[in-house]
């Protein structure tokens, strides 16, 4: 007998309706209205907040522009799991005031930038003995968790060199670190924390060690005012003499999705590359299978993020009125943005195993590779959104084998945000029937040990020790930020 069926769905309030609080998770309660249910939404933004409010059919007493309303002691805890999604350095408070109102928590990476409201989040948790999960999605794809049990079966034998490269597609890094939110250090966190406490964490994870030291350096180079060609406007949409041969040229992006589109050229499947050929040449042409791939209406037409950060209104005139008006149609080489644009960290784990992270914004295809190097044998992977691929090769017989392969994923990271959500309202249906702090505490619990702010740290101690060795030139210890 299945009994998921009898329960009743995790209900949800949800603090920031951007890219992830909507996008992410509030699509996923509306495909699974019976595992997740989201009754009340702050969100300053109003037509973000109006559209999240008709969306879920939330009332007008549940909607607030601000989590300060939503959180506070007057309305009190109203739902199982608080969701806080609001920007890096608002991360801190209402996790809080959520956590002293007594709800469970999805807290979006990273914790915080600082490293004492990390602590201070922690501590609180450990008092209180709620649950709060952080968004390390990567943790619940097919991909990472194929590439763990390969390490843990001791097929390659013992792991000796860890090489993970973080590719940031130049259109991505263009949007989020040049011309968007996370552009300024001041404003969120660096970049190694901002964007690689995902991969950070999935060091830690795989490799199963503590580690113990790092050396980093990395340098913002490229995107500068000194490097704009010469006599480009301050706007794209003003008259730019190289729009045409430009990468970072706003429309092709926000009105059209073109450099996204474009990635599917490279798909391993034939019907795919075909059908973003088409898409790309002969658009009109793919209105004909529109019944039959759903999909085929947001690209025609294009509706999906980044565009989502610009309007809530995806009509041609509307868009244009979006970009025109907003920081996203600014020149790529004149956002007065601060954040590096490519940098390395070296860390030494236990057993002598030596493992790197690099990180840059200059790559083709969006995604990640890694190579993990043993005393039996290798393991290659390929984790891009228009392909996935696991390649293991023997030193003996110079065996190689194929052990997984997909194509484009539609789904948001690979598959991991509906893992971790998932995996979310097990544990908070588990929760309501058992001894709530007994089984945070016991920290010996798998379940628990997927994503939660404890085992979630670690990731965050390597990101401000790798920082700390980059400003200083210096090597650096790990111990001293867990103390």
């Amino acid at each position: 007998m299945n009994l998921n069926k009898y329960q009743k769905p995790v209900t949800a309030v949800l603090c920031g309706a951007g890219t992830r609080g909507r996008d992410s998770y509030g699509n996923y309660a509306l495909k699974h209205p019976d595992k997740l249910q989201f009754i009340a939404i702050a969100e300053p933004k109003a037509d973000r907040r109006k559209l999240f409010q008709k969306e879920h059919n939330i009332s007008e007493n549940c909607t607030f522009r601000s989590w300060k309303e939503l959180l506070s002691s007057k309305i009190g805890k109203i739902a199982d799991v608080a969701f806080i999604c609001t920007q890096d350095r608002m991360h801190f408070e209402p996790t809080i005031h959520a956590i002293e109102l007594g709800y469970d928590i999805l807290l979006e990476k990273p914790i915080s930038p600082s490293i004492d409201e990390c602590k201070e989040l922690k501590r609180r948790v450990e008092q209180k003995g709620c649950f709060v999960q952080v968004s390390h999605v990567l943790r619940y794809t097919q991909f990472w968790q194929r590439i763990k049990q390969i390490v843990e079966s001791g097929e390659i034998g013992k792991i000796i060199d860890y090489d993970h490269s973080e590719n940031i597609s130049f259109w991505h890094f263009g949007h989020s670190y040049v011309r968007g939110v996370y552009q300024s250090e001041n404003n969120s966190s660096p970049i190694i924390l901002a964007k690689t406490c995902h991969d950070l964490d999935l060091m830690v994870w795989i490799l199963g060690k503590t580690p113990i030291s790092v050396q980093s350096m990395g340098k913002l180079t490229f995107y500068q005012r000194k490097n704009a060609p010469k006599g480009s406007p301050e706007y794209c949409t003003d008259g730019c003499s190289v729009s045409e041969s430009c990468p970072w040229y706003s429309p092709r992006l926000y009105l059209k999705g073109e450099p996204i589109i474009r990635s599917g050229l490279h798909s391993p499947k034939k019907i795919e590359r075909t059908l973003t050929k088409l898409a790309l040449e002969h658009p009109k042409r793919l209105h004909i299978i529109k019944p039959f791939r759903p999909e085929i209406e947001s690209i025609l037409n294009w509706d999906q993020w980044p565009t989502t950060m610009l309007t809530t209104d995806f009509s041609q005139e509307a868009k244009i009125h979006a970009l025109t008006h907003s920081r996203y149609d600014k020149c790529i080489f004149k956002c007065d943005n601060n954040v590096l644009d490519h940098q390395i960290a070296t860390f030494q784990f236990e057993d002598g195993i030596t493992a790197t992270l690099r990180l840059h914004g200059f790559s083709d295809l969006e995604g990640r590779e890694i190579r993990i190097f043993g005393t039996k044998g290798v393991i290659r992977g390929w984790f891009r959104f228009n392909e996935q691929k696991i390649i293991v090769r023997d030193f003996r017989y110079s065996n190689e084998k194929c052990v997984f392969h997909k194509g484009i994923e539609f789904n948001g990271h690979g598959g991991g945000d509906e893992g971790l959500l998932d995996h979310l309202i097990k544990i908070i249906q588990d929760r309501k029937n058992h001894n709530k702090k007994q089984q945070i505490l016991n920290k010996s619990n798998e379940v628990f040990n997927r994503s939660d702010i404890f085992t979630a740290l670690e990731s965050h101690f390597m990101a401000f020790a790798a920082e700390d060795a980059r400003k200083t030139k210096k090597t650096v210890f790990l111990e001293n930020y867990r103390s």
